[in-house]
């Protein structure tokens, strides 16, 4: 897309896109997450698309929750049939934009929300600890980073 500059006229402001969370490091998961958004009815699903202990990014084609919204959730970690269940809140959308499968602030990833746990019990959080720490000590093993940047 081409834009050329108009006379008097500013470009609008970027949507703010929160920095991830400093020290936070996120594994991919692809798993199934049922979650419930304070104030409505029923269970909905989403997919993980990153997962870390400080929350996870949580992929919605339609009704993306608001910023701040408290958000009941419970996920499961790959190849372990314990849920895990949380508290947490919406810290930043990412609608869906006119390419498909891209979000409109954050292309590189699909629509959804990010979601920061505000409450968790501490063994499920440990287990969660416990499977970022064994994807990285794999990946070390092979001699590779493949952290985010």
């Amino acid at each position: 897309m081409y834009c050329f500059a108009v006379p008097g006229r500013k470009p609008p402001p970027k949507p703010p896109v929160p920095p991830p969370l400093k020290g936070a490091d996120r594994i991919a998961c692809g798993e199934l997450c049922e979650f419930e958004v304070a104030g409505t009815d029923g269970t909905r699903e989403g997919i993980i698309w990153n997962l870390s202990v400080a929350g996870l990014y949580l992929v919605l084609q339609t009704d993306i929750p608001e910023v701040d919204a408290p958000v009941r959730v419970c996920l499961w970690l790959p190849g372990d049939p314990r849920p895990v269940r949380a508290e947490a809140r919406v810290v930043w959308r990412n609608p869906p934009s006119p390419f498909r499968g891209c979000g409109a602030n954050a292309p590189r990833f699909p629509p959804g929300c990010g979601l920061k746990f505000v409450d968790i019990p501490a063994p499920d959080l440990a287990r969660i600890q416990s499977r970022v720490e064994s994807v990285y000590a794999s990946r070390a093993d092979t001699g590779r980073d493949d952290r985010p940047r």
